[in-house]
């Protein structure tokens, strides 16, 4: 059940939708780090997942890395928290 669990929330489509909610709640500079995640050149092709989904989810792993690599990881949480909880409903 963990396992299916989490094949969803790290799908791209997932990512996208939680980014989508997350919108609102970044800073200036965690949009910039998301937008240049986002629109990197991709060395690789969406498997299962619509391109934009893909750019999207891409945009989010960056800003979770950026908050990762800069040791922010209760904002880091946060950010999770509030994307999971928009996709609950």
């Amino acid at each position: 059940r963990l396992h299916i669990q989490t094949s969803k929330i790290v799908k791209a489509s997932t990512q996208a939708a939680m980014m989508e909610a997350l919108m609102p709640e970044l800073t200036e500079e965690e949009l910039e780090v998301y937008r240049r995640g986002r629109n990197a050149k991709s060395h690789s092709i969406a498997k299962n997942a619509s391109v934009m989904d893909y750019r999207n989810a891409t945009g989010f792993e960056a800003l979770m890395g950026y908050l990762y690599l800069t040791n922010q990881m209760e904002r880091m949480m946060d950010l999770v928290e509030i994307g999971l909880n928009e996709l609950k409903g």
